[in-house]
């Protein structure tokens, strides 16, 4: 039982002769040790950089579907989205309708289409990113 725990305790004491004949000193330099951690936080920052840059491409709107229904008048845009969600009015006195898709779980304005009138008709249409 001795012997036993005397080679456990050898091999805690000697870890860095575990596999090879030779001692791995190495890893228990400072300059190592400062450039594994130099290391890691280069990868962690390259992560975090890659990971902002992939969020900030976003994908274009439908310019084709926006510059066609400008100057439509009301009824035609009802004929081509529907009834709105929201109805409301600017400070210009302008009518700002709200489509919002009825499947949406998260409170954002993705996908959403703000289309503004004057005059009855269309006069700037809005797709949230």
């Amino acid at each position: 039982m001795t012997l036993i725990v005397n080679k456990i305790k050898y091999l805690f004491i000697n870890s860095d002769r575990i596999f090879t004949s030779f001692p791995h000193k190495l890893l228990k330099t400072i300059t190592v040790k400062t450039i594994v951690k130099a290391c890691i936080i280069l990868l962690f920052v390259s992560t975090l950089f890659s990971c902002t840059y992939f969020k900030g491409k976003t994908k274009q709107g439908n310019p084709a579907m926006e510059n066609a229904m400008i100057s439509m008048t009301e009824t035609e845009v009802k004929k081509r989205l529907g009834e709105p969600d929201i109805v409301s009015k600017t400070p210009d006195n302008h009518i700002i309708w709200t489509y919002r898709p009825s499947w949406k779980i998260m409170p954002d304005n993705k996908d959403t289409i703000y289309v503004e009138f004057e005059d009855g008709k269309v006069i700037k249409v809005t797709k949230g990113r």
